[in-house]
């Protein structure tokens, strides 16, 4: 009975780390927030769906001892902190030079010619690494976002079935984590998405577009401290 309350606790326990790590502020929600202002919700299905694989993929190989090698091998995260740093640099400067305002308005006129017209299907074009991400370049940031890194190396050990066959037999904890996860991120890509209305008050927008570029900076900054 002890080793059932335990083992459950544990599952909580995993559980309880997976929603505070996915559901805090971190370059994920703020690039789907950011992302959502500018094209919608539904826009960033597939940066959600990228950021979810690459956490499930991540964890996946962290069942499979991918976790102790980053830990015996601390220049592994040291590279990784490295080069994610750079890329929330480069991501900051882009947001800061985004016209916000502009982008929103003519999405939001965009869509109301779609809503107007026979073509549902079309998308907007856009240039590599501009928000929202698609879904291999969300999926491919996971690999340079230590936070992605410190969830999943921690995460095998808080809750665990069986050590010999860790995808067999941990798929259920794989999926439970993958479904916390792309819940917790598309509350932020619902806020973003409600933060729209408010394109109609351009000093407020700005103050929302000033916060999220300082939080980014502030993310690739927390790195190192």
């Amino acid at each position: 009975m002890n080793l059932t309350a335990s083992f459950e606790g544990s599952i909580t326990a995993l559980a309880v780390f997976m929603f505070i790590n996915s559901i805090t502020p971190g370059p994920n929600n703020l690039m789907l927030l950011h992302g959502s202002i500018k094209r919608g919700f539904w826009a960033c299905r597939f940066h959600m769906l990228g950021i979810t694989t690459g956490v499930a993929v991540m964890l996946w190989l962290s069942y499979w001892s991918m976790a102790a090698l980053v830990v015996s091998f601390p220049s592994i995260m040291l590279i990784i902190k490295i080069l994610g740093t750079l890329y929330l640099l480069w991501l900051t400067y882009q947001m800061a030079k985004t016209d916000f305002i502009a982008i929103i308005n003519e999405a939001l006129l965009r869509e109301q010619q779609r809503q107007h017209s026979a073509d549902t299907n079309s998308e907007v074009k856009k240039s590599f690494g501009e928000l929202p991400l698609s879904f291999g370049q969300a999926l491919l940031f996971q690999w340079l976002n230590p936070k992605a890194w410190t969830m999943t190396v921690v995460a095998p050990s808080l809750a665990m079935f069986h050590a010999g066959k860790p995808w067999l037999d941990n798929y259920p904890l794989l999926a439970m984590c993958a479904l916390i996860n792309i819940l917790s991120i598309s509350c932020w890509a619902a806020g973003g998405h409600w933060l729209r209305k408010l394109v109609h008050l351009p000093r407020i927008m700005k103050v929302i577009h000033a916060l999220i570029v300082l939080m980014t900076l502030y993310c690739a900054l927390t790195l190192w401290l």
